[in-house]
């Protein structure tokens, strides 16, 4: 029982090793290449790295719900209606991440380009 753990252990470990290369591996390219980047993720049909790149993406606005929902509760001891400025700046940046990530998706989507061309997967 004990060498089962240990060796489930050992394999989660280098899961998530894995994990975290690729999506560390597919973050640097999305700057760099994101139309080969997405059109990649979309031929690998990769579902895990869609999902944590999408929660990479929209951690700072769940960060930010999270942290105002807690110290308002914690603070006045209610839910305050106005949101401020930190809440602009949070989601304005969120939008422009977003609105990049869905351009080159919609690239990647609607465009024909590199019809021929064959990626080594």
């Amino acid at each position: 029982m004990k060498k089962k753990i240990i060796k489930i252990s050992k394999l989660s470990i280098l899961l998530l090793i894995r994990q975290l290369w690729t999506t560390l591996c597919n973050l640097y390219l999305l700057v760099s290449e994101p139309f080969l980047t997405v059109r990649r993720i979309r031929i690998k049909r990769d579902k895990s790295q869609v999902f944590i790149l999408i929660s990479i993406f929209l951690s700072p606005v769940f960060a930010y719900v999270m942290a105002r929902l807690i110290t308002d509760l914690w603070w006045y001891k209610r839910l305050l209606p106005s949101v401020g400025m930190v809440f602009g700046a949070i989601f304005l940046i969120e939008m422009l991440v977003l609105s990049y990530m869905f351009y080159w998706t919609y690239q990647v989507i609607s465009k024909s380009r590199f019809r021929d061309f064959r990626e080594k997967i």
